[in-house]
């Protein structure tokens, strides 16, 4: 069997290639910092990353929701702290209101003031979430709870 030069060089210029491909390959890897630039390259890590990519925009959504809920509960909290004033108010009118040397003027000025106090419990109890929704008005709420 006669192996004959152009054969030879022939081979030689295929290695050449083959070789010049695979740097330019793993240039192309050393400057994206990453290993997979395309799907063909590694198919199983391309799967891997992507499965990685949605769980990281899961995460994601979950970290907003759950900053959104503390929002709400803050807002809550708040309000709540809020009508236990109001109702501390109108428990001590309440309260005053039995002296037995007021007269008249000074129950009806109680009276006006405690339903100064309920008007106030229902701004309250209305209170709006900043969404266009209600604090108290339960989950798409978006009539006054009272």
């Amino acid at each position: 069997m006669r192996i004959a030069t152009a054969n030879s060089f022939d081979t030689g210029i295929d290695t050449l290639s083959r070789r010049q491909n695979e740097m330019s390959a793993l240039q192309e890897q050393m400057t994206s910092g990453k290993r997979v630039a395309r799907a063909s390259d590694d198919p199983a890590a391309a799967a891997r990353a992507e499965r990685a990519m949605a769980s990281v925009g899961r995460s994601e959504t979950s970290q907003r929701a759950v900053d959104a809920s503390k929002v709400l509960m803050t807002q809550a909290e708040s309000t709540l702290g809020d009508a236990g004033s109001v109702l501390q108010r109108a428990r001590e009118l309440i309260v005053s209101a039995g002296n037995g040397s007021y007269g008249d003027a000074e129950r009806k000025s109680i009276a006006g003031e405690l339903q100064s106090l309920r008007d106030q419990l229902f701004a309250l109890a209305n209170t709006g979430d900043g969404a266009g929704t209600f604090l108290f008005g339960g989950q798409g709420a978006t009539q006054k709870p009272f």
